[in-house]
């Protein structure tokens, strides 16, 4: 059964969800894959994840990821098939990876090939760990998988490109939040009150400053995006909330920068005689690339004669870690840029044009 892609991946784009939240997504591609033959379909308890499996072979499993969730973004593309869920878009380029993997397993199906396969639509990739959903639930475990495969667009590459490195080539992200908890006060009574913007901007600065010592032992990035305290003008604030992510490439790092951020909550909290709380979010597994896996891509790209470009290290963290952390994997990127934006832009959209050559590199790896 042949599929148009394309239309796919419209259709998709315009009904865009959150994590975990894939519901007429899944349904949608339920409704593609109900038509197909030579196919088990498998679904989760905990989550809207599909897994295809198509067991025509002897032996172990090839494994192609696509993930399903969009950001909580106001689209302002003007494309014709925008978004119809308002402050909600596909600005990741996930509704790309969909019809990439939906387009791989049509072409899989019409050839019939004597291979064992396996592809895995899942859900909540922006940061809500669905790997990790999809993985505790042990369906996965339940075949011999042998590698593992998953493509990012890139609006910085043109189309006709793609970029990989073997190693480590996604970091480990974590995100946090820490609160300051202070005493509410008139700003004509200063010290009737405790300060917690202070303590916040006070913490701010001192993990500014001893990461920026860390980052020249090993790359790493500390990021704070949102900082919320206080509600009006003449009132000393009792509550300051930082919300950050930091990145670096090693667990080692990771776990260092999780105690620094601990231990200097704690003594900013105490010099401010404040209460405080630090909460740590999702982290995920650095990608990395397995180098046989990453030297076979360039060999499928020169038979197609695709430009294959080694990248360096992104500090951009991708839960497809989870999978390469247990099997041998490869993520890459391909190139769709039509309007050079950034990955998270309301005005991202990723050229169509891709998409056959997603496929086509897929397909490749599946049958070699």
């Amino acid at each position: 059964m042949k599929i148009d892609s394309i239309s796919l991946r419209k259709n998709l784009h315009r009904i865009p969800e959150l994590a975990f939240e894939e519901h007429k997504t899944k349904a949608l591609l339920l409704s593609i894959l109900l038509k197909m033959s030579g196919i088990r379909i498998h679904q989760f308890e905990t989550n809207t994840g599909i897994l295809v499996e198509y067991s025509h072979g002897e032996g172990s499993y090839k494994l192609f990821r696509a993930d399903m969730d969009a950001l909580p973004i106001a689209e302002k593309t003007g494309c014709s098939f925008s978004s119809l869920h308002p402050g909600i878009m596909h600005a990741c380029g996930h509704d790309m990876h969909m019809a990439i993997l939906m387009g791989l397993i049509s072409q899989i199906v019409s050839e019939k090939p004597q291979k064992n396969l396996l592809f895995l639509f899942q859900p909540a990739e922006e940061g809500k760990g669905g790997a990790e959903a999809v993985l505790k639930e042990g369906i996965v475990q339940t075949f011999p998988i042998e590698s593992v495969y998953a493509l990012h667009v890139s609006g910085k590459l043109p189309v006709g490109t793609v970029s990989a490195k073997a190693g480590i080539f996604f970091a480990i992200p974590q995100e946090f939040d820490v609160q300051f908890i202070g005493k509410a006060a008139h700003a004509a009574f200063p010290a009737d009150g405790r300060n917690a913007l202070d303590a916040g901007v006070d913490f701010y600065a001192q993990m500014q400053a001893q990461t920026a010592e860390l980052s020249h032992a090993e790359r790493l990035i500390f990021h704070v995006g949102t900082m919320e305290s206080g509600s009006i003008r003449n009132i000393v604030p009792d509550r300051c909330v930082l919300e950050g992510t930091h990145r670096t490439l090693t667990r080692d790092m990771s776990e260092r920068l999780n105690t620094l951020l601990l231990n200097t909550a704690k003594a900013v909290a105490q010099s401010h005689s404040l209460d405080y709380k630090v909460d740590f979010l999702c982290s995920y597994d650095p990608v990395i690339n397995d180098k046989a896996l990453y030297e076979k891509l360039g060999t499928v790209c020169a038979e197609m004669n695709v430009k294959c470009l080694e990248s360096g290290v992104f500090m951009t963290g991708e839960d497809f870690g989870f999978f390469t952390t247990r099997y041998p994997g490869l993520l890459f990127w391909l190139g769709a840029s039509s309007n050079n934006q950034d990955l998270h832009s309301d005005v991202f959209l990723p050229d169509d044009k891709c998409i056959k050559l997603g496929i086509d590199i897929f397909e490749r790896i599946a049958l070699s």
